[in-house]
């Protein structure tokens, strides 16, 4: 089984996060884990790949780790929706999990993409691949970057706030395209506490690695 292969020990090169949609598969972005020479979580087992979509920005990993817990896959959110998001931001320096809230700010993401959206809920990199979820803990959509240097630089100003994400609907696309099963709908039947919702994206959230040559 390749994926209980004992790989060379290469240095970590870059992390990003992913999230269970169901017991041994996870999602994280396409660029989180391009690139890499193989790809880890935190406990040093491996990854393999099922699904790679670089236009979306959407990889599907297989994984043997067993998650005791899945999220569910929701709708596209709307505009001014409350989301919470959660990570592994700057994982070399903080080394723990991160959960943040906010809320839609744009049902369109840079350059009018109509395939992603802006969010308020701070990101930081290392967040790239998490689950952005609604009040009622279902996958509204995926953490994808945050406004750019060069927007400060072309601009002259700090951009606050200004976050994208991948619309849920297209990760539902993915998966029913590769014939990949999900849980649809939400985590719990009415709004729950933010307390609720942080364990729910800890508990079905994970570390992504990057390992690469540098020669």
């Amino acid at each position: 089984n390749q994926l209980k292969l004992e790989p060379i020990k290469l240095p970590i090169t870059g992390t990003g996060t992913g999230f269970y949609i169901q017991e041994g598969i996870l999602v994280t972005n396409e660029h989180v884990i391009n690139n890499c020479d193989y790809i880890s979580t935190e406990d040093g087992s491996k990854l393999s790949i099922d699904t790679e979509d670089s236009v979306n920005d959407i990889a599907i990993l297989n994984t043997t780790l067993i998650s005791g817990s899945v999220l569910p896959l929701s709708t596209n959110p709307s505009l001014g929706e409350q989301v919470y998001t959660g990570g592994f931001p700057y994982k070399n320096i903080l080394r723990n999990f991160n959960f943040t809230s906010g809320n839609i700010s744009s049902l369109l993401g840079s350059g009018s993409n109509i395939s992603e959206f802006q969010f308020t809920a701070p990101i930081q990199p290392g967040s790239s691949g998490g689950a952005i979820l609604n009040s009622k803990g279902g996958v509204v959509g995926i953490t994808v970057s945050t406004a750019s240097v060069n927007l400060m630089v072309d601009t002259k100003s700090i951009p606050q706030n200004i976050n994208f994400g991948i619309k849920v609907q297209i990760l539902r696309d993915i998966l029913e395209e590769n014939e990949i099963k999900f849980k649809d709908g939400n985590n719990f039947w009415f709004n729950s506490s933010q307390e609720d919702i942080a364990e729910l994206s800890k508990n079905t959230s994970v570390v992504i690695n990057c390992h690469t040559r540098k020669d």
